[in-house]
């Protein structure tokens, strides 16, 4: 029972990636063959990453003859990627799977359910404690060597670290678990947390050459403080530099009693844990004077109510938006430092705004909320379809929703950049029309090709914004806009036109292009979603 459980769940992840209708009950070996493909690539890409660190870092701190301190980092970046990539996984196959109760009131036993989630959950780990001990083992190999000994114990660790890591995720799902239950807005929590540990993850991305002149410089007094401060993590290298048999030991016992006792502590309140249902607080009805909005205003209040109510659609939809906030925020905080650069560049006065007009239409290309908002609507599509409401008013909200969001954070970008770079008064409104215009234009598009390849047969709302053709095709071509804008400048144009000339030019070709976007909308989009 415990292997099927395991093989069942195995195959609902997977399938999630690979199947996304409820009436094609196949998979497209077209789809399987892609998103092998796109795991490989970041595979590839993390191995990558992680091979460069390690290279740069094992030759000083062997010099300084602190091979240990190249294993205990080695260990800490296992345990943080798999953190931070598990504990939502965690929390939602442990304590909020929806299959729950259907289990439970099944004869199979409440350890093959909660070993069969662990064990999940754990090969999740496994998967990403390989992208860093892989290389990490290679580096060390071919640049140090290890005997037998030491290649026994690498083993040992990688095979018990994620039990370490899965015992901290289960204990901080366990502790969101709870603080959800109090939480009306679950989502926005969601989302908060997403965005902390991906904005942590970015950050230490951003900083891996400043750690590694600060390791060089100070290793150690590095070495030092995770002597003291990360016991088992010490042993944990001491074990494999040495091959010292007691620290593995040390390690080990700091491994596994956590994790049992945590797996213990699971078994015994499993069914607890699983059922137990949210508090409702009652309401009083209080009688206050109603409300009247106007259709549109109507309208437009449920599609942000809609897309609002969903943290992984907001996240995949209108990253943009967040990323356009904290680029402004970082060009207030480096203002000196972009100062100091921008006067080391002879004659980019002259080129000023049309760079910071790119800036800005590079953030706001991640926003494709429109290229989903058709498919959102899903089996409910009949029900706005059959209100007394135009279909041109249907359209212009799910444009209009577009907009609200996204061209608030662009002007605040924008203007920014105006106050920071002290832009007269006529570049200054080209940088505040500049992204308005190109989110206008993408908005439209994305709409129209929502129209055209809509996604209604989704089983998670979380397909639409993934997994659909409208969405992708307006991210690349979004991004890819930005691409051909400056390829075209440098590699076409440039002995042609000077820079503000070509930003006219492609100021007059944008505006061009969104009225007929535009127009097509209002004909054959209309005409479309009346067939939907």
């Amino acid at each position: 029972m415990l292997k099927t459980l395991i093989k069942i769940r195995l195959q609902g992840i997977l399938l999630r990636q690979t199947k996304s209708s409820k009436k094609n009950q196949g998979n497209s070996i077209g789809k399987i063959v892609l998103m092998g493909l796109l795991f490989a690539y970041v595979g590839v890409v993390f191995c990558g990453m992680f091979g460069m660190l390690f290279s740069s870092l094992i030759e000083p701190l062997h010099l300084m003859g602190i091979d240990w301190l190249y294993f205990a980092l080695m260990s800490l970046m296992i345990i943080m990627l798999c953190f931070v990539g598990s504990v939502f996984l965690t929390q939602h196959e442990i304590y909020q799977a929806k299959d729950n109760d259907l289990l439970l009131s099944m004869p199979i036993s409440n350890r093959d359910i909660l070993l069969s989630r662990v064990f999940v959950i754990l090969i999740l780990n496994y998967i990403y404690e390989i992208l860093v001990a892989g290389p990490a083992l290679y580096v060390y190999l071919t640049s140090v060597g290890m005997d037998a000994v030491q290649i026994l114990m690498f083993v040992i660790v990688f095979l018990t670290l994620p039990l370490f890591v899965l015992a901290l995720s289960c204990v901080f799902g366990w502790l969101m678990a709870n603080i959800m239950r109090h939480v009306r807005r679950k989502n926005i929590v969601t989302l908060v947390l997403s965005l902390g540990f991906f904005g942590i993850y970015l950050y230490a991305v951003s900083s891996i050459q400043e750690y590694i002149g600060l390791l060089i410089t100070n290793g150690k007094s590095i070495a030092q403080a995770i002597e003291q401060g990360v016991f088992p993590i010490y042993h944990l290298a001491i074990a494999l530099n040495e091959g010292n048999f007691i620290s593995l030991l040390i390690y080990l016992l700091c491994v596994l009693i956590p994790f049992v006792l945590v797996i213990y502590l699971l078994s015994i309140s499993f069914v607890k844990l699983a059922t137990s249902q949210p508090k409702t607080k009652k309401i009083k009805y209080v009688e206050k004077p109603m409300k009247e909005n106007s259709m549109f205003k109507a309208l437009l209040i449920r599609e942000v109510r809609h897309f609002t109510s969903n943290a992984m659609v907001m996240l995949n939809g209108a990253i943009g938006i967040i990323f356009t906030i904290i680029g402004g925020i970082a060009l207030i905080m480096y203002k000196d430092t972009i100062d100091m650069l921008l006067r080391e560049l002879p004659g980019i006065e002259s080129m000023l705004t049309p760079i910071l007009c790119v800036m800005g239409i590079g953030i706001g290309s991640m926003n494709i909320i429109s290229a989903s908002s058709v498919s959102l609507e899903g089996d409910r599509l009949w029900i706005i379809k059959s209100l007394p409401i135009a279909t041109q008013d249907i359209l212009l909200v799910k444009l209009g929703m577009h907009l609200v969001l996204c061209i608030p954070a662009g002007i605040f970008f924008s203007i920014v950049e105006v106050i920071l770079f002290q832009l007269s008064i006529l570049d200054a409104i080209i940088a505040v029309f500049v992204p308005v215009l190109f989110t206008f234009f993408i908005a439209v598009l994305g709409l129209l090709l929502n129209l055209w390849k809509p996604k209604f047969d989704w089983v998670n709302e979380t397909v639409c914004v993934k997994q659909s053709m409208p969405v992708m095709m307006t991210m690349f071509i979004s991004m890819g806009l930005v691409f051909v804008i400056v390829g075209g400048y440098l590699g076409l144009f440039a002995n042609i036109f000077d820079l503000n000339s070509y930003m006219y030019l492609m100021i007059a070709i944008f505006i061009t292009l969104s009225i007929a976007l535009y127009y097509v909308l209002m004909t054959w989009g209309l005409r479309r979603f009346d067939e939907l």
